[in-house]
């Protein structure tokens, strides 16, 4: 297959290239264009008012100036590679992106904007044990070991993201997405320290340095059966297949009926 990679990580990240090269072992043709810098959390952001700058560093490999969405966008607009991809595959991302992440997350909305541009398209993230050790080699052999399942059910309208726990246990699940809250997440920063928020610290005519605290770990708001969150817990590679547009409540809707009489 001709596989475009892409990530939030930046071209240069172990994910993409562990990911390259257990699948170019595997026969495939890829190709990347990813982000020249680390874009986390981008979500589905792309470069309205600034320049974009693609530069080939090998070739059929390419890193983008701009946004992970911008990635895909361009590389299948411009025609970089002359003709389009099979399928996209973005990550594979440095850490999970479980449940509401996914709303928040470049590498998921990279796989957004890929189906959005008529191509097939897959996400994977993989968090890391407490060595430090990414499950990179993990991720990308199941990416390669189940591609072609994969292929016969996705299309333009459903994306898969895939999430790898550190020490899988060797079966993957499909899951269900959750609410997830990061208690204490936010903090103040004063001198370089890093303090809880203080409310009262911030008066009319005064400013407050705020910052996000890095390694917040996430509590599920409430229980969601089967959810992606609590399979990684378990040890299972959690498989979700996500719908490229937000799903429309029925029930408001037809009560929103009401507003044309």
């Amino acid at each position: 297959m001709k596989i475009l990679l892409t990530n939030d990580d930046g071209y240069m990240s172990e994910g993409l290239n562990t990911l390259s090269e257990v699948l170019e072992k595997a026969g495939h043709e890829i190709w990347i264009c990813a982000p020249t810098f680390e874009r986390s959390a981008s979500s589905h952001a792309m470069t309205l008012r600034e320049d974009i700058t693609i530069t080939e560093y090998r070739p059929n490999r390419y890193h983008c100036s701009g946004m992970p969405a911008d990635c895909i966008l361009y590389a299948s607009r411009v025609g970089l590679f002359g003709e389009k991809p099979d399928v996209v595959i973005s990550g594979i991302n440095h850490g999970y992106n479980i449940s509401t992440d996914v709303l928040y997350s470049g590498t998921v909305a990279a796989a957004r904007e890929a189906a959005i541009n008529g191509l097939k398209a897959i996400a994977i993230s993989a968090a890391k044990d407490g060595n430090g050790r990414f499950a990179f080699r993990e991720g990308a052999t199941f990416v390669r070991d189940n591609l072609s399942f994969f292929m016969e059910l996705i299309d333009d309208s459903t994306i898969i993201s895939i999430n790898v726990p550190p020490n899988p246990n060797g079966k993957a699940k499909p899951a269900n997405l959750a609410y997830l809250e990061y208690h204490d997440a936010i903090a103040t920063k004063r001198n370089e320290e890093i303090h809880v928020v203080d409310p009262s610290s911030v008066r009319f005519g005064t400013s407050v340095i705020l910052t996000l605290k890095g390694g917040t770990g996430p509590t599920q708001r409430c229980m969601t059966e089967e959810s992606d969150f609590q399979a990684v817990q378990d040890g299972y590679i959690a498989v979700t297949a996500i719908e490229v547009l937000p799903a429309i409540d029925s029930a408001v809707q037809s009560k929103l009926a009401s507003l044309g009489e």
